[in-house]
């Protein structure tokens, strides 16, 4: 009587943990796919609105450095023209990461989103390269007594366009990335607010090369360095958040605190065994497995699982994915 006890508690947490399987499979879906093309097409609006800006902010400053003489100016263009490309390979993983959970991918494609964040950063190390490389050349010209070229006055106007021009986009951007969760707008945000505050060396080299004579002309190929660090710092500060999202790093640790608390306050969970997280893309996945009262039919678990998630996705949003697992659990 005992065994047939036993296989009975274990055949109702087995139901059990099959039932919210597939609950939460439908759940993955569900969520993935009604957020899917309202969250597309609104961070496909604003990327447009960042790629249209960054092309007419490239053409500019290659256009004005090159006939204006300015190495710090073009510097700033093929930093536009990386600004630029960000923003297509933005808009090309954006339409595959708002795809919802399919066969091959049940998680959905929320990596395509850390992944064009990732290239995003290497592609801004590569740049950060070849502007050293040139400012590099022109400061060694002018130790060799080679005199550098005056830049003209237009540069210094396309340097303040520019400035206002990024500030709008770091806030166009940022409001857009609080509004939809996505990380790759948020450090694009950023990246727009370190190419103001950079534009500021920028200024800086080609005003006092163009106002105070030959002697100052140094400072132009100078600003386009100090350009550098800007770039490199913008880079490694989206590099090391895609990284560990790519590796399936844990979420941070306030978050999954106040998951676990609003679990174990839930009637019914005796314990929280375990807790699992991990980010993909605009959403956050959850994976808990919590101990209940063995007696418990499969139709009672289920409603500890239906509650748990409610109230998370109530004090925590609705980009969560929650898989709940049950085990029997002795008091």
């Amino acid at each position: 009587m005992g065994g047939q006890e036993g296989r009975l508690k274990c055949f109702i947490a087995m139901n059990i943990f099959h039932h919210n399987h597939s609950h939460n499979d439908s759940e993955l879906t569900r969520a993935l796919s009604d957020s899917a093309n309202k969250q597309s097409s609104r961070i496909r609006r604003i990327v447009i609105v960042g790629c249209i800006i960054n092309a007419l902010l490239m053409i500019l400053k290659l256009t004005a450095g090159y006939f204006g003489h300015s190495d710090a100016l073009m510097a700033d263009g093929y930093h536009s023209l990386n600004d630029f490309g960000a923003d297509l390979i933005m808009l090309l993983f954006i339409g595959i990461s708002f795809k919802k959970a399919d066969g091959r991918y049940s998680y959905g494609y929320g990596k395509y989103e850390t992944f064009s964040t990732f290239l995003i950063s290497v592609f801004l190390l590569f740049v950060a390269v070849h502007i050293s490389e040139e400012a590099i050349e022109a400061i060694i010209e002018y130790n060799n007594g080679v005199i550098l070229p005056q830049p003209d006055i237009w540069t210094v106007v396309v340097v303040v366009i520019s400035m206002f021009a990024k500030e709008f986009l770091f806030r166009y951007y940022r409001h857009g990335a609080k509004t939809t969760s996505t990380m790759a707008l948020l450090t694009n945000a950023w990246h727009h607010r370190s190419d103001a505050m950079a534009s500021v060396a920028t200024l800086i080299g080609v005003s006092f090369a163009h106002f105070l004579g030959e002697p100052w002309r140094i400072l132009d190929p100078i600003a386009s360095l100090v350009l550098v660090i800007f770039i490199v710092v913008a880079a490694f500060r989206m590099l090391k958040p895609a990284f560990i999202e790519l590796m399936d790093h844990s979420c941070n640790g306030e978050m999954v605190v106040k998951a676990e608390n609003i679990v174990k306050s839930i009637p019914g969970v005796r314990s929280l065994i375990h807790t699992k997280s991990r980010k993909n893309g605009h959403f956050y996945i959850f994976d808990f497995t919590i101990g209940i009262d063995p007696k418990l039919t499969v139709e009672e678990g289920w409603k500890i699982s239906e509650t748990i998630q409610e109230r998370l996705h109530e004090e925590l949003g609705k980009n969560m994915l929650i898989s709940i697992n049950t085990a029997p659990c002795k008091q």
